[in-house]
């Protein structure tokens, strides 16, 4: 069954844009889980803008899911992540500016530095996975360094200029999907996800993971949080019973 995942990152860029502290992303992951989401995405970065250390040791103490920390490949996030000791960490490039934006691991990554810290994670029964772009030539490459998951990066999606563009980017995510499950690599799916593309994703075999960020924070502004949730966790389940 598929999975709806909540990133928390936006409304920490609220509270450092806004100065405002009650744009709490921890409360904000609290409310989502209550409401349905199965698990909850953070960002672990060293800049003031985005997650705090603080904000994620304590929503380590009262989250009840499933918790997946995005972070780059950095000694000292590193050292972080494994210190909070969550269900999942996903390496991806960091943007560092205003907001967080996060885009698929360098492949020069994927040979250097995560053979070198997978050991450390599975020791703490860690599930390691990498942020990359649906290419059979990237899950080879990962596949000889036994990476837990992949999480596909959507935006050639949800980017598209037309609905040509679309289908091709979701035959490709749908072709990538079945050739990762065939090498024994779990696939979650991340990027600018809204809720037009859940009808469409939901159906895809053997995707575990739909994270959305910005796409039911803004919902949630509107409707409420509770609703916000309740409709994208309806969709994924309707169309993947469909």
């Amino acid at each position: 069954m598929k999975r709806l995942t909540v990133s928390v990152d936006d409304v920490a860029a609220l509270r450092y844009g806004l100065n405002d502290s009650d744009f709490d992303p921890v409360q904000y992951a609290i409310l989502c889980e209550v409401a349905g989401a199965n698990g909850i995405s953070l960002t672990l970065t060293n800049s003031e803008y985005g997650i705090q250390e603080r904000d994620a040791q304590l929503l380590k103490k009262l989250y009840k899911t499933f918790l997946n920390i995005h972070l780059p490949p950095d000694p000292q996030v590193i050292k972080a992540a494994l210190s909070l000791n969550p269900d999942m960490v996903t390496f991806a490039e960091v943007a560092r500016g205003e907001t967080v934006k996060l885009s698929p691991l360098s492949h020069a990554a994927f040979s250097e530095i995560l053979p070198g810290v997978l050991p450390d994670f599975r020791a703490n029964n860690i599930s390691v996975a990498a942020l990359c772009y649906p290419e059979i030539s990237v899950l080879k490459q990962l596949s000889k360094i036994r990476i837990d998951y992949v999480e596909f990066d959507c935006t050639e999606i949800t980017t598209a200029s037309d609905s040509n563009e679309e289908l091709v980017g979701f035959d490709k995510l749908s072709t990538a999907t079945l050739a990762a499950a065939k090498l024994g690599i779990g696939v979650n799916c991340f990027g600018g996800i809204d809720y037009g593309y859940l009808s469409t994703l939901a159906v895809i075999p053997r995707l575990e993971d739909i994270c959305l960020g910005r796409s039911i924070l803004k919902r949630a502004m509107l409707v409420g949080v509770e609703r916000a949730v309740r409709e994208a966790r309806e969709q994924i389940l309707f169309h993947q019973r469909g």
